[in-house]
């Protein structure tokens, strides 16, 4: 089924918050650990903002959770922006999180041992780093070492939780996919001969504004003729050539919640052979579609569109798996529904559906991308009502 697009305000409340916190604590007890940190920045909010709200710009920041407390670590120009966004939690300055090479005086720059002293009266013996080993920085993990705690691995416990969503959660995925979807039409209505990839990118990034999300999980992709082959590529001032397929990407961040919507369309006329190659792309992220749906194979969401690409000769162009989660950060939230997956889709989840296919010697490329869930009654829901053949 189709959703019904609406933007209507959303947000999440204390009650959301404090829900997640006693989870996280009920995690950590079983993983051994009293207090747990958590690390973020402009790139990656997602682990500081599901704690507490706060998404951290320009500076970095971590959460430590505490067994009676929730506090925030960053630098000073950071602590006005956390009182008017968080939720929950207070803050402590530490010096090393600060803007490199700035000096703030009359403040307070904590130490964790400090913090430690302050809050528990002693160091605790371990310490669980709920962000991935990849997204934490040496310094923060050199900051727990120098108070004597050993530093563990405690990231299946946000990985597991950011997942599996709530109600709420899903709500502002909606909101966001909604954006993303009038976004992606703005953006289709700008595309033609002879403006730049920067013009069409500026009229989704208007919209993405003007429709209440005030950032995106990944810059505007307009990518057109060779440069689809950057996969990823953020718009340029290139000017689009008559006949060209151009590649679009757009993903609004509604209070923190990412969607994004992707598709490939023809500048100017399309060719039969244009058609005939983005059509395939068009049926593989159907078929795709058709085996989404709670308790069914995540694997099997991927088969579907490479099994069809594959009778096609297509198959080699085929980048990446189809289904990737998506949540407070885009692409990068556990778990993905590729050939190898071996788990079933459960309720209560956010998913990318993408076919990409990309260095192919005459077309080069094409992207088929559109959000969906599935609700906690087990309904799957696609999110958008903007139709993907596009040319």
């Amino acid at each position: 089924m189709t959703a019904p697009i609406t933007t209507s305000p959303v947000t999440l409340d204390r009650q959301e918050f404090t829900g997640r916190l006693h989870r996280v604590r009920e995690l950590m007890h079983d993983h051994g650990v009293e207090v747990a940190i958590a690390y973020g920045n402009s790139y990656l909010p997602g682990d500081v903002q599901y704690l507490t709200g706060y998404d951290p710009q320009l500076e970095s920041a971590a959460v430590l959770v505490l067994p009676d407390d929730v506090l925030a670590i960053g630098g000073p120009e950071g602590e006005a922006m956390f009182a008017d966004q968080a939720v929950l939690g207070s803050w402590r300055n530490l010096d090393s999180f600060k803007i490199p090479g700035q000096q703030y005086d009359g403040l307070r720059f904590w130490t964790l041992q400090e913090i430690f002293a302050e809050e528990l009266a002693r160091v605790p013996q371990r310490v669980g780093a709920l962000s991935a080993p990849g997204t934490l920085t040496w310094e923060t993990v050199q900051h727990v070492r120098s108070t004597g705690s050993e530093l563990v691995d405690a990231s299946p416990i946000l990985r597991e939780l950011c997942y599996r969503k709530t109600s709420a959660e899903l709500a502002m995925f909606r909101t966001a996919s909604a954006i993303a979807t009038a976004a992606m039409q703005a953006m289709l209505d700008a595309v033609q001969p002879g403006v730049t990839e920067l013009t069409v990118a500026a009229a989704g990034d208007a919209a993405i504004k003007r429709l209440g999300a005030y950032a995106a999980g990944f810059d505007t992709i307009v990518c057109a003729g060779p440069r689809i082959n950057t996969i990823i590529g953020r718009a340029t001032k290139r000017t689009i050539g008559e006949g060209e397929l151009v590649m679009l990407g757009v993903s609004p961040r509604y209070e923190g919640y990412c969607s994004a919507l992707g598709r490939t369309v023809v500048a100017g006329a399309p060719t039969r052979a244009q058609r005939a190659f983005l059509d395939h792309g068009v049926r593989a992220f159907e078929l795709a579609t058709e085996a989404f749906g709670v308790d069914r194979p995540a694997h099997g969401v991927d088969l579907a569109a490479r099994e069809y690409l594959t009778r096609h000769g297509l198959s080699r162009y085929h980048t990446y798996g189809v289904g990737h989660g998506i949540g407070l950060s885009e692409c990068l939230e556990d778990r993905t529904a590729t050939a190898v997956s071996d788990y079933n889709l459960p309720p209560g989840i956010a998913m990318m559906l993408d076919v990409g296919l990309f260095g192919h010697p005459e077309f080069v490329g094409s992207r088929h991308e559109d959000p969906f869930v599935i609700d906690h009654h087990g309904r799957a829901e696609h999110l958008t009502d903007l139709p993907m053949a596009v040319h």
